[in-house]
């Protein structure tokens, strides 16, 4: 199929592995980050990390200052989330320097402080290579070493979209086999934990030229690997937008099938934080693929962002699916709200010391 985003899409598409190397942008709000994903073969545990080259959550980079070309810097952070028996078991999040992130522009490979990622080809497979080294309370460090062999990948090998009017996703590998291990250790380096992970995930990489806060009203999404089929879907809209821009993705037999969809979101409830959020999405395409999303767990949460465990059932491609998936949530209107900046560095470790809640 032609993937080629349309010059008038706000959110414009990608699939490229040559398009994963960083985007120095020239706005000093553009941002720019790469997501990694993971459910266990038994669906109870979960992976998140992320890479940022410009932390949209941080009161230094949300500053109305920032905005100024005359600033430069960068905000760069990395989370690590990891859920396990329905509860959240370990959640880093650091933000770091500018002198201490590196990126390529020619391949995927990024570092941030003593966190890194980067793609690599083996005699098992190519995909990539994800360390995390972060503080958390107490005088531990999370240490985990984990990587995403792609299995479905690359869907559209033309380098990544750029276009200063639009918010560009690369979902450059929507399933991957994902296995490693998670370790704690205490502040004289001795292990007091280690996990061993093994499952299914995801991996994508969204830029934007543009402050988010001055971008993105809402914007719903998630994933779910079925036996023989990965579903990926979002439901996007723009401050002043009231035409949400909604997709649905079917990767199945090394083979994309990208619609458009009309969307429903229904029962909204607040979080604890006062997110505003849909506990139903039903999607629907013109040939009759259609999904249904519905949070079960809070897997992360903050003033802006959710992410969930969710239960998701597909159907229109000959069979009935369901499983469970990760869906997320942002609304990003309250990062103008510069009294919530503090609580937002309680729950950010900053310096290389941990988050203070």
């Amino acid at each position: 199929m032609n993937t080629t985003p349309s010059s008038n899409e706000r959110f414009a598409f990608s699939s490229s592995i040559t398009g994963d190397g960083w985007h120095p942008q020239k706005d000093p709000k553009s941002y720019e980050w790469w997501y990694f994903d993971a459910l266990s073969d038994d669906g109870t545990e979960a992976v998140a990390i992320t890479f940022l080259d410009n932390f949209i959550y941080s009161p230094r980079y949300n500053r109305p200052e920032n905005g100024s070309s005359q600033v430069k810097s960068r905000f760069p952070a990395v989370s690590f989330t990891y859920f396990a028996g329905g509860k959240r078991i370990y959640r880093a999040e650091s933000e770091f320097d500018e002198a201490e992130f590196s990126a390529k522009a020619e391949s995927p490979e990024c570092r941030i402080g003593n966190s890194s990622f980067r793609y690599d080809s083996t005699s098992y497979g190519s995909g990539y290579l994800v360390s995390v080294d972060l503080p958390i309370s107490r005088g531990r460090r999370l240490v985990a070493e984990l990587e995403w062999v792609s299995i479905e990948s690359d869907f559209r090998s033309a380098p990544f979209c750029y276009n200063e009017a639009a918010h560009c996703w690369n979902m450059v590998a929507p399933r991957a086999d994902v296995s490693g291990k998670i370790t704690v250790v205490d502040r004289n380096g001795k292990t007091i934990e280690t996990r061993s992970f093994r499952g299914t995930g995801y991996h994508d990489h969204n830029l934007d030229n543009r402050w988010l806060a001055n971008t993105v009203k809402h914007w719903s999404w998630g994933r779910a690997h079925f036996t023989d089929a990965t579903v990926v879907f979002y439901r996007y809209a723009e401050i002043g937008d009231d035409d949400p821009q909604t997709r649905l993705l079917l990767i199945k037999g090394g083979e994309l099938v990208r619609r458009e969809v009309t969307s429903v979101e229904q029962d909204f409830v607040r979080d604890r934080f006062g997110i505003k959020y849909p506990t139903r999405l039903f999607m629907e395409s013109d040939d009759g693929l259609r999904i249904e999303a519905r949070p079960l767990k809070i897997i992360d949460s903050s003033f802006y962002h959710l992410r969930f465990l969710s239960s998701i059932a597909f159907s229109g491609d000959g069979r009935e699916h369901q499983t469970t998936g990760i869906s997320e949530f942002i609304a990003p209107r309250a990062l103008k709200y510069r009294w919530l900046d503090w609580l937002t560095d309680l729950r950010t470790g900053r310096n290389g010391r941990a988050s203070r809640i």
